[in-house]
């Protein structure tokens, strides 16, 4: 399953693309692509989304959900999963914010482990998060930092 987790920062900006790696990222998940998606997540693109339709995330989550490509990451996975003392340790170093620790969580749980997220301190959290059964989570700020396509963390 080829699924990514897209930061808000980064799906706000499906709303008339004018960068062209943005217009072949929305492409990718509408066609072919399976969404990340943790309850946080989908508030805060309800939230920043209001009022636009179209090319918007919850146009793209609507279509998703129903071609059964939402990777859900549910609430009570997200309280079950802690994270290792050292690596708490790490997090609080690089004062990642707090808002923030579902979205780790949710890349760290996903399959691939994988997610396009602009903001630096939660991207270095997950690049500097352990490998988890033999993958490394992988974060990038921009989609052409990826091959979010044929990424394969095996």
């Amino acid at each position: 399953m080829k699924d990514i987790f897209i930061d808000n920062n980064v799906a706000s900006r499906f709303k008339n693309p004018a960068d062209e790696e943005y217009k072949k990222l929305l492409n990718w998940i509408t066609e072919k692509g399976h969404l990340v998606l943790s309850q946080k997540l989908l508030k805060e693109y309800i939230s920043s989304n209001r009022g636009n339709f179209g090319q918007s995330i919850i146009t793209v989550i609507d279509r998703l959900t129903r071609e059964n490509r939402i990777v859900r990451i549910e609430n009570t996975q997200l309280k079950a999963f802690s994270f290792p003392s050292h690596v708490e340790k790490k997090i609080d170093k690089l004062r990642m914010n707090i808002e923030d620790y579902d979205h780790l969580k949710a890349i760290v749980l996903s399959n691939r482990k994988i997610g396009i997220v602009i903001d630096e301190k939660l991207r270095n959290s997950v690049n500097d998060y352990p490998t988890i059964d033999g993958i490394k989570s992988k974060a990038v700020s921009r989609p052409e930092h990826i091959d979010y396509e044929n990424y394969d963390p095996f």
